[in-house]
């Protein structure tokens, strides 16, 4: 029986710590935008959106967390079919298939966490409008509608009059 070398060939090592970078840069971006969104949601980072808006890029940001995590757990099946490979002194091609899914996980990651950026900064957008547009409305005697509820003022038009309720 033929035992595993110490020394691996430079193609397996090489291959062993691309596919494990490739495995911490995803995991790191999708992670680092489930921050972002989780501060958004516990208002550490102040937006005007209501938590709900925020599932879907948090949604995304997951996905591609979980993405990465598979591509990690295929690259094992490759290194062994490579290792086993080296051991017994035969190329096949078996490492294609696990290789093949690994990069394929990696790339739907990669697309999740683009997705996930693309949601949120739609999002960003939409806070954005909303607060120009609340800004920007004002009741017929130039009183933003954005006052606390004490300082707030009711109108009421009552045909051509305006009744005004302060509390």
């Amino acid at each position: 029986m033929t035992s595993i070398p110490n020394n691996p060939s430079p193609t397996v090592s090489a291959l062993k710590s691309s596919l494990a970078l490739g495995f911490k840069f995803l995991a790191w971006i999708n992670g680092m935008g489930v921050v972002v969104i989780l501060a958004f949601g516990l208002d550490i980072i102040q937006v005007d959106l209501a938590p709900q808006w925020l599932r879907l890029p948090m949604a995304a940001f997951l996905a591609g967390m979980v993405l990465s995590a598979l591509g990690l757990l295929w690259t094992y099946p490759a290194l062994a079919s490579l290792l086993n490979q080296l051991v017994s002194g035969r190329a096949r091609r078996t490492h294609w298939l696990p290789l093949s899914c690994t990069m394929i996980a990696y790339a739907l990651s990669l697309f999740a966490f683009v997705c996930g950026c693309w949601i949120t900064l739609g999002l960003g957008h939409l806070a954005y409008q909303n607060a120009e547009q609340t800004s920007s409305m004002q009741d017929g005697y130039g009183e933003s509608f954005d006052q606390s509820a004490e300082e707030q003022e009711l109108l009421h038009d009552v045909g051509q009059r305006a009744v005004r309720f302060v509390p």
